[in-house]
């Protein structure tokens, strides 16, 4: 770890480590405070308690995702069809990212899996903004004849493709039994042009069944 940083830094680049691949219920302030190289008492001192610096891992996390995947907000508008491949296409290559990027999707499959008592404030602060914008962008693409129901089937059909992806991935990354169930992950651009493919297909024929029909009620 980067000498460099301050203790708060340290600990919070720790922390994220930690209570990705353990969860939060299982990671201790102890290990934190060691593999960060500060005092036991540190955690409290700046962040007053393990459920606060959980919360700035979180923060932290959604700031580097930020950083290198990008969501521009304009091309909901102008090009909903463009906005929505970047989206899915991004998510899935951060899924299989190198570095810290990796984590989040990991903290969040931990969080999704074992929710702690910050789980709604956290999924309405974090997550659920880019379902709204996700909503917005599919509402747009498939036109004003798409009904609420619709809507939300169409979104939880979009979402499920990554999300799904991700809970396979941290499931069975480690488990050489159960790895040949899912697609071969040394390719992760081609593997995200796939996802992003089938994902915008299935809304096209979607939007031809609306619109043909008046179906998918």
């Amino acid at each position: 770890m980067d000498k460099n940083l301050t203790t708060k830094e340290r600990l919070i680049q720790a922390a994220s480590v930690i209570f990705a691949e353990k969860g939060y219920r299982d990671t201790t302030v102890a290990e934190i405070c060691d593999a960060a190289g500060a005092n036991i008492a540190a955690v409290n001192y700046h962040f007053g308690d393990k459920s606060n610096l959980y919360c700035q891992v979180w923060e932290y996390l959604f700031e580097q995702s930020a950083a290198k995947y990008p969501l521009p907000t304009d091309l909901i508008e102008t090009d909903p069809e463009a906005w929505l491949r970047h989206f899915i296409r991004s998510r899935v290559e951060q899924i299989f990212d190198t570095d810290i990027h990796h984590r989040l999707p990991q903290l969040l499959h931990r969080e999704m899996g074992e929710p702690t008592e910050m789980h709604e404030s956290l999924f309405e602060k974090y997550l659920q903004p880019s379902h709204q914008r996700v909503s917005k962008a599919i509402r747009l693409l498939i036109g004003p004849g798409i009904s609420e129901n619709q809507l939300k089937l169409a979104h939880l059909n979009f979402m499920s493709l990554h999300i799904f992806l991700n809970v396979g991935h941290q499931k069975n990354k480690t488990n050489c039994q159960c790895r040949h169930r899912l697609p071969s992950t040394e390719n992760p651009a081609e593997l995200a042009r796939q996802v992003e493919a089938f994902a915008i297909g299935g809304l096209l024929a979607t939007r031809d069944l609306i619109h043909n029909t008046g179906n998918l009620s």
